[in-house]
């Protein structure tokens, strides 16, 4: 019998928000695929094993993926035929993603070749970093007839609250761009993290920030 392709959320990176159906899949795949850096488990693992100690006794799949995009679909054929290996041994696997796997997720890319090769996947939910964001600044994303748009690196005018994701390496040019729209930007960089830092108004937001950066505009 073949086993069966999870996709993880573990959540924005507070470990005491994942959820019980997503420490149950952990507890029951017997692989764990997540994305690596310098071949080790990244802040997905790390963020899980905070939470579930157990991990360290599983088979872990370190895959790497590059930063830039011309090397990225070799990185998820690779990936995505590792897994395949696993599943094709009766092993189910489980594919830990940060925040969750339906919003700009690499599991997309890994899930769809699975899926083409005969095998299940199945989606586990976690709280979206924007949402954890919005918790942490006391925000109301939406409310009554409100509209949200949420973009990746990209500035749109919009008339509802306005969410960029990945937002760091271009604060400076966005922050030129939110300023014609008499609205209050936030920005939160490695929300739940040990690390994390809000600020709110544009003359607090710095030019440049880390990866795990995202702005709100309301």
């Amino acid at each position: 019998m073949s086993g069966i392709l999870y996709a993880v959320g573990v959540g924005p990176g507070d470990p005491e928000l994942l959820t019980l159906k997503a420490v149950k899949i952990m507890e029951k795949a017997e692989v764990i695929a997540c994305p690596s850096k310098n071949n080790k488990p990244g802040v997905a693992y790390a963020i899980a094993a905070q939470a579930c100690p157990f991990l360290t006794s599983k088979e872990i799949l370190s895959l790497n993926f590059p930063m830039n995009k011309e090397n990225l679909s070799d990185a998820h054929k690779s990936a995505a035929e590792t897994i395949i290996a696993e599943l094709a041994t009766g092993k189910d696997v489980a594919f830990l993603t940060l925040g969750d796997p339906c919003l700009y997720s690499t599991f997309s890319y890994i899930s769809e070749m699975v899926k083409k090769a005969g095998y299940e996947t199945q989606v586990i939910n976690g709280i979206p970093s924007f949402c954890a964001a919005a918790a942490k600044t006391g925000l109301s994303i939406a409310e009554g007839d409100d509209a949200v748009l949420i973009t990746s690196g990209e500035y749109k005018p919009f008339d509802g609250t306005l969410i960029i994701m990945k937002a760091g390496s271009k604060l400076k040019e966005l922050k030129s761009q939110i300023q014609s729209c008499e609205k209050t930007a936030y920005l939160i960089e490695n929300c739940g993290m040990q690390d994390e830092k809000i600020y709110s108004g544009l003359d607090a937001i710095p030019d440049k920030s880390g990866y795990f950066s995202i702005l709100i505009v309301k």
